[in-house]
């Protein structure tokens, strides 16, 4: 800075780096059947209205059921992915004119997901037609004075197979004249029949909710499959380590156990997949109401106890020594309590871990996050790094007033560790390290009362 001569004030505006507020936990990733919407492609929805807009048209899939069950629990927010199978053979449909009115062109769909409405009117010139395609009722193409007639430069069949979006065309008589042009019609090409989906076709889904990065839940609707629950654990896994390409995402998987089955084999399944990061929930029917639950408490709650809303019944109630199997094999089990309604028996994952410690380490990691990325390009001295530090522990302190975080009951152990450094090495590397450790609370599952008895 230049030395000034003359007397009088400078003034120099320094941004203080403040990080962006979190977004706000309770966002759950459903992957799902239905008989309409796009497939693969994540929908964000706020209410079970919305969702019925976009998926539903005449029979509900296991998104709309598992989603109402979503919504009914509170659900703050739904990223829907519609899975479906490959396509069967593509619709299509026929225009008819001529003198016999009889069948001059076939219109196929290049797509089949939604459905195409085509209009046919006479055309601004003699002997010529105007052609409009809707899809999915939003009207998307217009072609003016085409015909059927191949020597012209509005062709029919050539223009719509080399402008379209929607459509091929065919000519059905070899040798069209404009005595085959179309008269005015309107005509509807009905989505083609998908087949049920496959893991590929949930991998795919599971792909696409990767730059979703606020997603706390994800949950593959209605499905038992052992393969699917393994793919969506591996999803949640790998988003919750945030290494590159991915982004940092931390989530929990939530699975269902199949209709009508037995403890034994709900047992079997948790064999090989003991993970941090998967929810098994039982019986079938009520998984996406768990999921929805997890969604609307606060990070630090236990889902224990919690009574679940919008369900009247439950598939199957475990007795006693049941559910005692299936907790100490790693399986969240629902029941019908007097008094309660139909609650969490325990809010556990695979491994037996807790699910509110879980998502209190994820809201940690995503913490650290939020600050260290306001942060990127501005670390280059130490007092820039004693900001990173001091930033990370306000958001620390944050968790603890929360209740989020505790110390050790006798306050030898802090409620988290902070430290932020650079070796020489990572300096010229441009890398800097940030060490932490947090003491999340668990739930009390249990009270233990001493009554004296005294005879007088």
């Amino acid at each position: 800075m230049p030395t000034r001569v003359i007397p009088g004030v400078e003034i120099q505006v320094i941004k203080e780096i403040v990080p962006r507020q979190l977004y706000p936990a309770g966002v759950v990733g459903m992957i799902g059947t239905a008989d309409k919407g796009p497939v693969g492609k994540p929908i964000a929805l706020t209410s079970y209205q919305e969702m019925k807009e976009k998926f539903l048209d005449k029979t509900p899939g296991s998104l709309i059921k598992d989603g109402k069950n979503a919504f009914l629990n509170g659900v703050f927010q739904i990223v829907a992915v519609r899975v479906a199978g490959a396509a069967g053979k593509p619709s299509a449909v026929t225009l008819t004119g001529g003198k016999r009115n009889r069948e001059v062109v076939r219109l196929t769909a290049k797509e089949s997901d939604a459905p195409i409405d085509i209009k046919v009117m006479k055309g601004a010139s003699d002997n010529t037609v105007r052609i409009e395609i809707l899809r999915d009722q939003q009207k998307s193409e217009e072609y003016e004075s085409v015909d059927m007639n191949p020597a012209n430069t509005f062709y029919l069949v050539k223009i719509l197979n080399d402008s379209s979006k929607w459509v091929t065309a065919e000519s059905i008589p070899a040798e069209p004249t404009p005595e085959f042009n179309p008269t005015p019609q309107e005509v509807k090409i009905e989505p083609s029949a998908l087949l049920a989906p496959g893991k590929d076709d949930y991998d795919h889904a599971l792909e696409a909710l990767e730059l979703e990065t606020e997603i706390d839940v994800v949950y593959a609707c209605d499905n038992p499959d052992p393969e699917i629950h393994a793919a969506v654990n591996a999803h949640c896994e790998n988003m919750s380590l945030g290494k590159e390409p991915k982004p940092l995402g931390p989530r929990i998987g939530v699975g269902t156990v199949g209709k009508d089955e037995s403890v034994e084999d709900i047992i079997r399944r948790v064999e090989t997949l003991s993970s941090d990061r998967f929810v098994l929930v039982a019986p079938h029917g009520v998984a996406g109401a768990v999921a929805a639950l997890l969604s609307k408490l606060n990070y630090f709650e236990s889902p224990t106890f919690k009574t679940l809303t919008g369900i009247a019944d439950i598939e199957e109630r475990y007795t006693p020594s049941q559910q005692m199997k299936l907790l100490s094999n790693g399986i969240l089990p629902v029941d019908a309590v007097k008094g309660r309604g139909i609650i969490v028996v325990k809010g556990i994952t695979t491994s037996k871990e807790q699910i509110s410690v879980m998502r209190v380490s994820d809201h940690a990691m995503r913490s650290i996050k939020n600050v260290a990325d306001m942060f990127i390009g501005n670390l280059n001295n130490e007092r820039n790094r004693m900001a990173l530090r001091e930033r990370i522990i306000e958001s620390m302190i944050g968790m603890e007033k929360e209740g989020a975080i505790v110390p050790s009951v006798d306050n030898t152990k802090p409620a988290y560790l902070v430290d932020v450094y650079s070796s020489q090495a990572d300096f010229s590397q441009g890398i800097v390290r940030i060490d932490s450790a947090v003491r999340p609370v668990r739930a009390m599952d249990y009270i233990y009362a001493t009554l004296n008895v005294q005879a007088f």
